[in-house]
């Protein structure tokens, strides 16, 4: 009996320390002027910041998608101004999406669901030559309200823009 409370309270303690070290290690909550400046994301380079307007005169959140050697990733961030309007991000949510094949390619606020444009849609589509996509592989929709990135599973409605062949 005594060796199964020892096995027991060895196995308790191996987890915890393992779940406060993952705690550790996540960038959620964290904030910054320039993404640089958060070690785990020092190897990435910026690919597009976009701002999340939705109704308000100011900006209030943000998409900053940035890419390294083996992937992208996709932050959702909030953006603080203080007295004198310095800005300052805190990190909401993250993405991270593996690069994908050479036909692929991500693009955030291009996308509508149902004719409605939206800035929040951050998809995977397939390149092409036209100003309509027509393949879009996944997309993810940021929820201000939630604050997070979340998966939209029907993509029946959706219909995306060609980035490179919006003037």
């Amino acid at each position: 009996m005594k060796n199964i409370l020892l096995i027991l309270s060895s196995l308790l303690l191996i987890n915890c320390t393992n779940k406060s070290t993952t705690k550790n290690n996540s960038i959620i909550g964290k904030e910054f002027k320039n993404f640089n400046e958060i070690k785990q994301l020092e190897n990435y380079s910026k690919v597009s910041d976009t701002t999340v307007y939705e109704n308000n005169i100011e900006a209030k959140y943000g998409i900053l998608h940035l890419k390294n050697e083996s992937n992208n990733l996709v932050v959702f961030k909030s953006i603080l101004r203080d007295s004198v309007q310095n800005l300052t991000f805190r990190i909401l949510d993250t993405l991270v999406i593996s690069n994908s094949k050479n036909s692929e390619f991500i693009t955030i606020g291009y996308c509508q669901i149902d004719r409605n444009n939206d800035e929040n849609l951050i998809s995977i589509v397939e390149k092409t030559d036209s100003l309509m996509i027509q393949q879009i592989k996944h997309v993810w929709k940021v929820n201000t309200d939630s604050k997070k990135i979340e998966r939209v599973k029907n993509l029946s409605k959706m219909n995306c823009f060609n980035e490179f062949m919006v003037e």
